[in-house]
């Protein structure tokens, strides 16, 4: 009979509601018993043995997709004549992924050669008929239980979970001749996992693990795990799972033993708005067109059809203004160039870069970065460790050019295993001395910045009190005899992470993590005339808590304040003197150079110079607190500024 199927995206977003445990909405529920649905139709396949299924259009045709185990993959015309099939191959499990183009994504592990097969699903142009076209595959070592796509601005990620538990992310993306699996990040569920659909709406990947329940979780790995419980299993009886998303209204269906159910996507832990018992069929997959419901038994040869209608939500089940207050619009993406090794500590390590510009050859600047753990790494501009100082755990580090000497610029860490400084000296030649460490009598050092005024090199330091302390680094005629003298101490309500100066207006800007940045005059702090005056606030939108990284870009007279807003992993821009918001951005994935987003970005730093040919404008560098493709040590990150003038459209 025929299938009349309209698949149509509409966008519906709302926020998610946090669950833990059991919800006593589900455990104290006292549903009746289903009503029953009596199949209006059969589609009787032939030789398919098949357990998913999956509607799709073509040029405005409806199709129904089966995975085969005699056969690989079956596409049924509207009435229910086969219109291609591979043929070959034993697939269980398919995840399904419509193109901007009208075609589709097809990955589907075949059991018999152990593969994930990557297809594209699109009309002929030579017959007008559908066809499948081989674009790659990947060798997993361990059976797949669930497979599903997600879109992710412009790229298409896999989401695969085998019997074991393990999931993986991919990136799956053209790349020459054939299409490759960039691994981003595992996925721990444990056993039982038996289906997965991402809603691309809200970012969430929702997996259905019988018996605890349905988790949900973001699907962007550049983003904390969030793992919640979108439904409990003491709420689903029988073996749940064969998850559907219908993004034409916006719910979840899924199968329970002989019911099926539909639920809310943005109500978590919701009551069901459908729910039906299927007579002598406990459906393994099912899908809606219309106004029919598609159902099909594990390893079967028969669909059943089903008249279905959802009731109208009313308009207090709507999701509220407020809920989608988060919906905006994209925040602009910039790729890095380069990034650095991975620091050889695990765990949260890599804290704050500098960067060096060489005078004599800008290609051979370097940058420093701090290992929290160990201490100081130092890296070409391709990311390359050139050499390791282990002085202990540091926080910030920070350097200033100097005008004469047998050192090129200082550059200072904070330590915190020994609290105090560690100073060190910076050749032409781009050699770096270890000049040794002069303590401080503080609770903790973390931030620091520097500032040269009137051919005095200072220090600023924050401290886990919440205090920042002026500090004057006096040079002898032996390097190794610096001093370290106190000069001011500023009270800071809460601990401050980073800060910088201009040392052309003798401004310092400092952030305090869950209020904003705020600017001082130093010369009339130190005169005692002027206090610190908060100047980019938190404010859940240009800036989310916490404010971690804060770095100048300084061309002439003007320049542009960077901040590093770790809440949202986006990087706001303000003018100079921090008054007017200019922007924001996030740092995306490099595929073509192998290279991971950043997020959760600690320190960072930035430089007007010219720095070659990938440089030409400039260079930031931010700490990666998700090191991802694959996952590992944190890193740093490198940004040609020209990308990031060029997305925001500076002067």
């Amino acid at each position: 009979m025929a299938l009349k199927v309209l698949w149509k995206i509409a966008s519906a977003v709302t926020l998610l509601v946090l669950l833990s445990g059991c919800d006593p909405r589900q455990r104290e529920r006292a549903d009746p018993e289903p009503e029953s649905l009596q199949a209006s139709g059969t589609v009787m396949l032939s030789k398919v043995i098949s357990s998913q299924l999956a509607p799709l259009q073509l040029q405005g045709k409806d199709y129904l997709l089966l995975a085969s185990e005699l056969r690989g993959l079956v596409l049924l015309n509207e009435n229910g004549s086969e219109a291609v099939s591979l043929d070959g191959g034993s697939v269980k499990h398919f995840a399904l992924q419509g193109q901007p183009d009208g075609s589709w994504l097809i990955a589907a592990y075949d059991e018999e050669d152990g593969e994930i097969h990557l297809r594209h699903l699109e009309t002929e142009a030579a017959t007008g008929q559908p066809g499948l076209k081989y674009l790659g595959m990947l060798k997993v070592p361990t059976p797949q239980s669930a497979l599903c796509f997600s879109r992710q601005g412009e790229r298409s990620h896999l989401f695969t979970i085998d019997e074991s538990g393990l999931g993986h992310e991919y990136i799956v993306h053209p790349r020459d001749q054939a299409w490759l699996f960039t691994d981003v990040r595992p996925l721990y569920f444990g056993e039982q996992v038996n289906s997965c659909v991402v809603d691309d709406k809200r970012g969430r990947l929702l997996v259905s693990q019988p018996p605890l329940g349905i988790w949900s979780l973001n699907a962007d790995a550049e983003r904390e795990e969030d793992r919640r419980v979108f439904l409990n299993g003491q709420a689903l009886a029988g073996n749940f799972g064969g998850l559907w998303l219908d993004p034409e209204g916006d719910v979840l269906w899924l199968t329970s033993g002989a019911t099926v159910q539909v639920f809310p996507l943005p109500e978590p832990g919701a009551r069901p708005l459908y729910a039906r018992s299927l007579q002598e069929l406990e459906p393994a997959s099912i899908a809606r067109l219309r106004d029919a419901l598609f159902a099909l038994e594990e390893e079967s040869d028969i669909v059943q059809r089903y008249a279905v209608t959802l009731p109208e939500q009313e308009a207090g089940d709507r999701p509220a203004a407020a809920e989608t207050a988060s919906v905006r619009a994209p925040i602009p993406r910039v790729r890095a160039q380069a990034q650095t090794v991975p620091v050889s500590s695990a765990g949260d390590a890599a804290g704050d870069p500098a960067v060096w510009v060489n005078p004599r050859d800008k290609s051979k600047s370097l940058v420093l970065g701090t290992d929290r753990k160990k201490g100081l790494n130092i890296y070409s501009l391709s990311g390359r460790l050139l050499e390791q100082f282990v002085v202990g755990g540091v926080g910030n580090v920070d350097l200033r050019s100097l005008d004469e000497g047998r050192y090129a610029a200082l550059a200072a860490t904070a330590n915190r295993t020994t609290p105090g400084v560690n100073l060190f000296g910076i050749r032409s030649s781009g050699n770096v001395e270890h000049l040794g460490l002069r303590e401080m009598n503080l609770p903790g050092p973390n931030g620091l910045c520097m500032y040269r005024n009137d051919g005095r090199t200072f220090v600023w330091v924050s401290d886990q009190a919440g205090a920042l302390h002026l500090a004057e680094i006096a040079l002898g005629s032996d390097p190794l005899e610096w001093e370290l003298q106190p000069r001011a101490k500023l009270a800071v309500r809460s601990r401050v992470d980073s800060c910088v100066v201009d040392d052309e207006r003798g401004l310092l800007f400092f952030g305090e993590g869950g209020r904003g940045v705020w600017r001082l005059d130093i010369a009339g702090h130190l005169a005692g005339s002027a206090q610190p005056e908060l100047v980019a606030g938190v404010d859940g939108e240009h800036l989310v808590a916490d404010v971690e990284g804060i770095g100048l870009y300084r061309r002439g007279d003007h320049g542009y304040l960077v901040v590093s807003s770790q809440g949202n992993d986006t990087y706001a821009l303000y003018s100079r003197d921090g008054n007017q918001f200019v922007g924001r951005f996030r740092v995306g994935a490099n595929l073509a150079r192998g290279i991971d987003g950043s997020s959760q970005t600690d320190g960072l730093e930035v430089t007007s110079a010219a720095l070659g040919e990938a440089y030409p404008e400039g260079l930031l560098v931010v700490q990666d607190g998700r090191k991802r493709m694959p996952t590992g040590p944190q890193n740093f990150k490198l940004v040609s500024w020209a990308d990031i003038a060029e997305q925001l459209q500076l002067d």
